[in-house]
């Protein structure tokens, strides 16, 4: 029998999808950054060449030679680079250049190496020298100059007093060129790695979750509902022809169910569940968006949130969730373990606030965080403004909310370093945390007196750090069908229609489980000095809006 014809490739082999000249001559690799081309010639002991690119920062101009400051944000600070007479020719703050030369021992202060310039190639320019603008009016005071200096129109000088934060807001296109906000994204990037190393090793996968939602996680109705279109433009004219009329032989097609509104997640935790239940340790890295108006230095209306989940906790409620505060307090501990070790941290951050040494030695200190319940902790806020009548704004009283001065006097002041607080009341919490009530008991010794006494809590936790406040939050996950759609029903939550599918999951092989969630930003600020949260990120979003 004849042997049946092969079928002809449907996909070429992969060598005939490139040139030959492709395949012999690799594209050239990107540029030396700074960082890397001054750790080599630092182990060198003669002259180093290289090429390096950048944007200058200054620029002094002596008689025979200018002096520059070059910068790629690859470290802290620039780089002086050495310029003869008539190499500066063009160069201007903020300019984008390209500079061939050699790295040679400096005979100034403040830099073992500086950089002597051969060969210029400017790449982009910068409209940055000072305007002059004409004097006419004082022509009669013959000593004033006939022009006078106006400003500059690069508005990221490098000046010795630094530039205003309002400035530097307005300009937040422009902003990482500084040594500050340039040292910040540094920082995130690494956290980001150690966040993923962390993870990793502990055996959690990495999910990407909606970030458009039907579901409001929190329901406290700070949400942004998501609009299709352009309504502040009128649509345009129709071209199309007039319908002819319906006849009335037709039968009525029914209307379409309404389209359930949309919304920018507050939380991805409602789907970080669902995934949970199939990959059991899972948690996401991803922007939230909440409206609220709040106008301080802790809250942003867009904001990065790490949030996790395990299931398969353990049966007794008090182990559970210390399991689960365990996970948040090995995450920053991990976080901070790396980025300590970073020369941003060092650098830039440590000279600029000299208590963050104390800060991460009790991020690191080797004894577990401190477990407080909600309830001693009303109880020591009440004991203390009585002893000191007119230190809160705030009178603590059980079942209000903690205000921004109680976290932070349990932390800097009582605690002098981080601690979990337990147990909240369920007033105080969404529906679907689990209540101590219903539970095996309360989840701490401090909080049974309270059951007793008829308080309902909800085996629940907020991470308090001094000088921020509440970091993350987390808790056990009501696990129960009934007991869920009973505190759905409680909130006004329709367990029949928009949360159906989260129901379902208590239905099909419900486990104990349990997660948490910590806001981005705050631990950014954390872990650099910095006191506000619009520092922390490239692009703030916050209620005054932005024109970015």
């Amino acid at each position: 029998m004849a042997p049946r014809p092969r079928l002809p490739a449907l996909i070429p082999p992969a060598r005939h999808l490139h040139s030959s000249a492709c395949a012999r001559h690799p594209p050239p690799p990107l540029p030396t950054t700074v960082a890397a081309s001054l750790a080599a010639a630092s182990s060198s002991t003669g002259p180093a060449p290289d090429t390096l690119s950048g944007w200058i920062r200054s620029v002094r101009r002596q008689k025979n030679v200018s002096f520059a400051v070059l910068s790629d944000g690859s470290q802290v600070g620039g780089v002086q680079v050495v310029l003869p007479k008539g190499l500066d020719d063009g160069f201007t703050v903020g300019c984008s250049a390209s500079l061939r030369g050699a790295w040679v021992d400096s005979r100034g202060q403040g830099q073992a190496k500086e950089f002597k310039v051969d060969e210029v190639t400017f790449v982009g320019e910068s409209d940055a020298e000072v305007r002059l603008v004409p004097l006419d009016w004082l022509s009669p005071f013959r000593r004033l100059p006939d022009t006078i200096a106006l400003s500059q129109t690069y508005p990221m000088p490098n000046t010795k007093q630094g530039i205003p934060l309002p400035v530097l807001r307005r300009n937040a296109h422009l902003r990482p060129r500084k040594d500050g906000p340039a040292a910040m994204l540094r920082v995130r990037s690494e956290m980001n790695w150690a966040l993923s190393d962390h993870f990793r090793r502990e055996g959690f996968v990495r999910v990407e979750l909606p970030i458009i939602t039907s579901s409001d996680c929190e329901g406290a109705g700070e949400v942004f509902r998501v609009v299709e279109g352009a309504p502040e433009s009128p649509a345009p004219a129709s071209t199309a022809p007039p319908a002819p009329p319906a006849s009335t032989a037709d039968s009525p097609k029914p209307a379409p169910p309404p389209a359930p509104s949309r919304y920018l997640t507050v939380s991805t935790q409602l789907h970080l569940e669902a995934v949970t239940s199939s990959l059991q340790r899972a948690y996401t890295f991803a922007p939230c968006f909440r409206a609220e108006k709040s106008d301080t230095s802790r809250h942003l209306q867009e904001f990065w949130m790490l949030e996790a989940e395990a299931a398969f906790l353990d049966a007794d409620v008090p182990t559970a969730l210390d399991q689960v505060m365990h996970i948040a307090e090995s995450t920053v501990r991990a976080i901070a373990t790396h980025v300590r070790a970073q020369p941003d941290v060092e650098a830039h951050f440590a000279a600029q606030a000299p208590a963050l040494e104390a800060q991460y030695a009790a991020l690191l200190a080797p004894a577990p965080y401190p477990r407080l319940s909600y309830t001693r902790a009303v109880e020591l806020l009440a004991t203390h403004a009585a002893a000191h009548p007119g230190a809160f704004a705030f009178a603590p009283v059980w079942g209000a909310g903690l205000q921004t001065e109680h976290e932070r006097w349990l932390a800097e002041d009582h605690v002098r370093g981080p601690l979990f607080v337990t147990d909240y009341p369920s007033a105080l919490k969404p529906f679907y945390m689990l209540a101590n009530e219903a539970a095996s008991g309360a989840s701490s010794v401090g909080e049974a007196a309270g059951a007793r006494a008829g308080r309902q809590t909800t085996a629940c936790f907020d991470l308090l750090v001094p000088g921020v406040g509440e970091l993350a939050g987390g808790s056990l996950r009501e696990h129960r069908r009934e007991q869920l759609v009973a505190a759905m029903d409680a909130h006004g939550l329709d367990h029949e229609g928009a949360y159906r599918w989260y129901v379902d999951l208590r239905r099909y092989g419900t486990t104990r489980h349990g997660g948490f969630g910590l806001g981005w930003e705050r631990l950014v600020g954390l872990l650099t000095g910095e006191t506000n949260v619009r520092e922390c990120t490239a692009f703030p979003r916050a209620a005054e809006g932005s024109r970015f």
